[in-house]
């Protein structure tokens, strides 16, 4: 006889039964590194995990276009990689074409050429401030000292000539401390941090557990755009930068997650491309 269970009864087992076999899932799944991170070169989609089964029973993991998945080929032609592959490929290159600290500098140079020029601007406005405030400053004290010496008496106009110079004074010294304040004069890229950086962010991603490998990885990758003979990897050079002079490479930051990639955003001369072929 078969007694049909309450509702909140028979709710429960279904969530019981459901984390069960979610949490099975969850563990079967080694390493989902590049999810949210890989997309496809045609549609500009993300690449979704997938999974088939083999004749012999084996489970095989996939990152597949989520457009042709979700409507059909005519929608987009769509690429299927092997996950494993794709992560091992990305691990791989990001470690020996981005994290060299030869292949480092080279990344950064456009970067450090245009500190550099930022700095010299910066410090010769220093210059140009300094002198504005150091004038002024000798101008009120030799007006100072005419009045001492009973030279000139204060009238009115030798107090506006005196409130005029204050006034360049402390807008000279107010700009020069805001400059101060923003840090004008900022870490350099030495090749002795350069190699630190390089050579414990190679070991964060390669090794330790999958979590944290992944979070390392996503900090230094934008987007990994899959084509069909080729893949390519993403990154920004400013926040490399950020990356090596903030040692990041002992913390590392969360990564929004962007839904949809277009080639053009890689079109400035802000970010790297790492290109390789898988196929």
């Amino acid at each position: 006889m078969n007694v049909a269970l309450p509702i909140t009864r028979r709710a429960a087992l279904y969530l019981r039964v459901s984390t069960t076999r979610q949490a099975d899932v969850d563990l079967s799944i080694p390493d989902q590194r590049l999810q949210t991170a890989a997309y496809c070169a045609c549609c500009g989609s993300a690449m979704t995990l997938r999974t088939g089964t083999s004749k012999s029973g084996r489970v095989n993991r996939y990152y597949s276009c989520s457009t042709s998945g979700r409507v059909d080929k005519s929608a987009c032609k769509g690429r299927t990689v092997p996950m494993d592959k794709l992560d091992h490929l990305v691990t791989r290159h990001v470690a020996e074409r981005v994290l060299m600290p030869e292949r480092l500098e080279a990344l950064l140079q456009s970067v450090i050429d245009r500190r550099v020029q930022t700095d010299a601007e910066v410090q010769a406005r220093i210059d140009e401030l300094s002198r504005e405030r150091t004038t002024a400053e000798d101008k009120l004290r030799r007006l100072y000292q005419l009045v001492a010496d009973g030279i000139t008496e204060p009238d009115e106009m030798l107090k506006e000539q005196i409130a005029k110079l204050k006034a360049d004074r402390d807008r000279a010294h107010s700009a020069l401390e805001r400059i101060e304040n923003q840090g004008a004069a900022a870490s350099r890229l030495d090749p002795d941090k350069l190699a630190r950086f390089g050579q414990l962010m190679r070991s964060n991603i390669t090794e330790g557990e999958v979590p944290f490998r992944k979070a390392y990885l996503r900090s230094l990758i934008d987007a990994v755009e899959v084509d069909q003979h080729v893949v390519r990897i993403h990154g920004s050079r400013a926040l490399l930068e950020r990356a090596v002079l903030a040692d990041r490479a002992t913390q590392p930051g969360v990564r929004g997650l962007v839904q949809k990639w277009r080639a053009e955003q890689s079109g400035t001369t802000n970010t790297y491309v790492v290109e390789f072929e898988w196929f």
